[in-house]
């Protein structure tokens, strides 16, 4: 395995010209396919920690050689220091998900408690380079198990939550104002003091204290999935082939990155972590890479479709027997002297034309145009049904486009569905006669709303069917 690398990159700095910069470009993609084509040999099953970066590239470098003319060394050799990074990260990757126990695995029940909110957390808002919303859901649960810490607790030696943030996390999330974080580094003892302090803090999002974040656990999940997409995007701007890895390959990455963005780099570049003399960073780390994968591994094999479904809400309406509740409340009131409550809206002027506008943009700008975005997947569906096998890649790009289509139907549409609701409710009888049998009529928007859930739902059934046909997904673990 070391000849082989040493032997891509020494045919590469021996080049003393260059070939047009398509071939370059070929010979670069050539060089990364190889190297890491062969240590996807080392590592039976694993081609998942690597993904689309396993090519073939027999003979590609020596033809582009034989191409060259005498131009451009110091193209060539940036070229050899980038291909040798990427090189370098998936040897680093591989050799620590083969090379390493798992330490603190997560379990179905880990992933369903962050993925429902069943503890306050909040699950996953997106995918996060190429891993899907069930594997970030996986990547969040095991975060938490790596760092065994209450979402209320705050502690010198693990950091804030249960995500264990440190005072640079929270500076890098805006959190905490800037150069507080280089205060506290000069002593761990000063951790807990200085984020207890109100004045550290910026007032992001209404987090104006550390009691503020220790009792938001949602907020805490919110924050460690900012930092997992910054951590991902830096990685990839320092050389590491984000695009090339798997979900496997860069589950522990984006946790570690999180982290410490130059730590991360240190370590997947195979370069000492500065300040580290003990090793433990190093260490934790190696258990990131790990435990990342088994998580993304267990989501995709272990975890039932089921548990994996974020449906789209509809909202209720007349969930509530007025004239039960009205009854109940007198007889608890009691005294004749004491009005009896309504909880009955009363109509506004104007309430009915408020409904019949708010409706009518609710249909044309968010109903419709989602409905239309969702049915656009169903030929890229059948595209890839209809394939043997499909790459990492493909069902990444798919999965991706359907999660922000429901993403932004999910923030934007059904609060405005709810808007919706609400007005009509406030209707008199007479004016909700008016509008029954209508296109505006509740009743006919909510069945609307829930044909484009049936609509998710069944997208979301056939991505899983999808994850079973990708190449080599399911081998090894």
């Amino acid at each position: 395995m070391q000849q082989a690398q040493g032997g891509i990159a020494g045919a590469l700095g021996s080049v003393g010209s260059v070939a047009p910069l398509g071939s370059i470009s070929r010979a670069l993609g050539a060089a990364g396919g190889a190297g890491s084509g062969s240590l996807a040999a080392t590592a039976a099953g694993l081609t998942a920690a690597i993904g689309p970066a396993v090519s073939a590239a027999s003979g590609a470098i020596s033809s582009t050689i034989a191409g060259a003319v005498d131009a451009g060394k110091a193209l060539v050799n940036a070229a050899v220091i980038q291909g040798s990074t990427a090189v370098s990260s998936i040897q680093t990757i591989n050799k620590t998900i083969t090379g390493f126990p798992v330490t603190n695995p997560i379990n179905i029940a880990n992933f369903s408690k962050v993925a429902s909110g069943i503890t306050g957390d909040t699950g996953a808002v997106n995918s996060i380079g190429p891993m899907s919303v069930p594997e970030v859901n996986g990547v969040l649960a095991q975060a938490k198990n790596l760092t065994g810490q209450a979402s209320s607790t705050i502690s010198n030696t693990k950091g804030l939550g249960s995500f264990g943030f440190d005072l640079k996390q929270l500076e890098t999330a805006g959190f905490i104002k800037p150069g507080v974080a280089a205060l506290a580094s000069q002593g761990a003892s000063l951790f807990s003091s200085v984020a207890k302090s109100p004045a550290a803090w910026t007032g992001k999002d209404g987090i104006k204290s550390a009691g503020d974040l220790l009792g938001n656990a949602g907020k805490q999940s919110l924050i460690q999935q900012d930092l997992m997409t910054k951590g991902v995007a830096g990685l990839g701007a320092v050389g590491v082939p984000v695009q090339n890895l798997s979900s496997q390959g860069i589950a522990g990455m984006a946790l570690n990155a999180a982290k410490s963005l130059p730590n991360a780099e240190a370590f997947v570049k195979g370069l000492p972590i500065p300040g580290d003399a003990t090793g433990a960073t190093q260490a934790a780390f190696s258990s990131a890479v790990r435990d990342g994968a088994f998580a993304v591994n267990l989501v995709n094999t272990k975890i039932p479709t089921a548990f994996k479904q974020q449906d789209i809400p509809v909202p209720k309406t007349d969930t509530v027997n007025r004239a039960t509740l009205d009854a109940a409340s007198t007889r608890v009131v009691g005294d004749p002297k004491i009005p009896t409550p309504s909880y009955t809206a009363r109509a506004n002027t104007g309430t009915a034309s408020n409904y019949t506008a708010k409706a009518t943009a609710f249909l044309t700008d968010w109903l419709l145009p989602a409905e239309q975005k969702f049915a656009a997947l169903d030929p890229k569906f059948a595209a890839l049904e209809n394939q043997q096998t499909i790459t990492q890649a493909q069902y990444n790009a798919l999965n991706s486009e359907r999660d922000t289509i429901r993403n932004n139907y999910n923030i934007n549409s059904v609060p405005k569905a709810v808007e919706v609701s609400e007005i009509y409710n406030s209707l008199t009888v007479d004016e909700k006669t008016a509008i029954k049998g209508t296109d505006l009529d509740l009743n006919s928007i909510l069945s609307k709303i829930r044909a484009i859930a049936a609509i998710s739902t069944q997208q979301k059934e056939r991505l899983y069917i999808l994850s079973q046909k990708i190449e080599g997904r399911g081998e090894g673990e």
